[in-house]
């Protein structure tokens, strides 16, 4: 092993811009098979939902959009209300 194959190792090593693109495009594969494992799984769910229950979920996410702050404080009244009835159960 000379001076020029531990030169050319060493430059291989140093290739930041290389390896950088390789790592780019290893996430970039991974992120889209992630997107398509959770389209599938989207689809399934929709498939498997009655659709009273979608309409009902959805007249709920545009009033959430439109209300956020009356969302956060019914989530609040419903989580004060499972406390209150919890430390009522457990005090039995």
């Amino acid at each position: 092993m000379g001076i020029t194959d531990s030169a050319a190792r060493l430059a291989a090593e140093a290739d930041l811009k290389g390896r950088t693109t390789h790592a780019t495009h290893r996430t970039t594969e991974a992120v889209a098979g992630v997107q398509t494992a959770v389209g599938q799984a989207a689809r399934a769910v929709r498939d498997h939902t009655p659709a009273p229950v979608r309409r009902a979920t959805a007249v709920a996410a545009v009033a959430g959009r439109t209300h956020p702050r009356q969302l956060v404080l019914a989530a609040a009244a419903v989580a004060a209300a499972f406390l209150v009835l919890r430390g009522r159960r457990d005090k039995k």
